[in-house]
């Protein structure tokens, strides 16, 4: 599809590099309208559970009428959310270019519809993200938080901790940040095995010890000392970290899921870590976001939680620009977009 005139309706707020978008639309027939717009944690986890609806009808931003009058004309739109009835809102839209990895709380079927391209942000964040793993699994491994306590109450006693090298990782999901995991779990000279839909796939099976398919996933698990889950959120992986899951796992291995929420069965998940099968869970989604004072992870023994936080914001609004811009040339030129969904 080839685009000659580019209306973009910016609705993710910039905080910096706003500059390197404004320079493409100097000589080029690009133009740009900065309209914020961000849904609350509730609301973007509500619609990642239901397909993109709001169906608990909760409350949405109000919209400006200057918004909405601006998208009326805008073919293409720049978002980390989707307003809800998309088709009465940016009736000319040809493209929805997401700022995040995951699009399960996007209404695809309505831009689908619509007829409108959609593109991801995959792999912006992976570099990121693979860090944050690491940063939280050596945490663990070198009794990190209980050094820190023993700092706090100014306790001199020793705690050794355990080596990441020779240990086995399991990786649920082999796509840009499971890829960046296991490149970094290989400097640390760990084993790297994996789960992948495309098991023929050369790139994936030269990184890692042994590829199993998806559906092998229960052959795996038993074999890892630390398990990760890096996998979209599909109907396939809903719920798929549950009782039978956890079970297979070695006793004394570490759970991560920096995925998304719904993967996990979270009351499983707690008994797990009660019962000391599990050595420790790390987790940066949680089913519903954000996650009540009264809910039982907040207890659950050495669970490390943050809320959806593993990216750097550093270099993330950088490197989104970056895509947006090379997206925006392949549209005018023609050329298949980035991350196509």
């Amino acid at each position: 599809m080839e685009i000659n005139q580019l209306k973009v309706a910016v609705l993710f707020p910039l905080r910096s590099h706003k500059e390197a978008l404004m320079a493409l639309s100097e000589d080029r027939p690009i133009d740009f309208c900065w309209t914020p717009y961000l849904e609350s944690s509730e609301l973007r986890s509500s619609r990642g559970h239901n397909r993109g609806l709001n169906v608990e009808n909760l409350e949405e931003p109000e919209i400006p009428s200057e918004y909405l009058e601006q998208w009326q004309g805008c073919n293409a739109i720049v978002s980390m959310d989707l307003p809800s009835n998309p088709k009465n809102l940016f009736p000319e839209a040809q493209w929805f270019q997401g700022v995040s990895a995951g699009y399960d709380h996007i209404d695809a079927d309505a831009l689908a519809e619509m007829g409108v391209q959609q593109t991801s942000s995959r792999g912006i964040a992976s570099s990121a993200i693979s860090e944050f793993v690491f940063a939280r699994l050596l945490q663990e491994l070198k009794h990190l938080r209980k050094l820190d306590d023993q700092q706090e109450r100014k306790e001199w006693e020793v705690q050794f901790g355990n080596q990441a090298e020779g240990r086995t990782i399991g990786i649920v999901g082999l796509g840009s940040i499971g890829t960046e995991i296991a490149k970094k779990a290989k400097v640390f000279g760990m084993n790297v095995l994996a789960c992948k839909r495309n098991v023929e796939d050369a790139s994936a099976v030269s990184l890692v010890d042994h590829l199993f398919p998806s559906q092998d996933v229960t052959t795996m698990l038993p074999l890892c000392d630390v398990v990760v889950m890096a996998a979209p959120a599909t109907r396939e992986t809903e719920n798929m970290f549950d009782q039978e899951l956890f079970s297979l796992m070695k006793e004394g291995s570490i759970f991560i899921n920096i995925a998304r929420g719904t993967h996990v069965v979270e009351e499983n998940l707690i008994a797990y870590l009660r019962t000391g099968h599990l050595r420790a869970a790390i987790l940066d989604v949680v089913r519903n976001e954000p996650l009540t004072k009264e809910d039982p992870l907040w207890n659950a023994p050495n669970l490390y939680l943050s809320p959806h936080c593993s990216v750097s914001f550093d270099t993330y609004e950088a490197n989104a620009i970056r895509l947006i811009s090379d997206n925006a040339l392949r549209l005018l030129s023609g050329e298949n977009l980035i991350n196509l969904v």
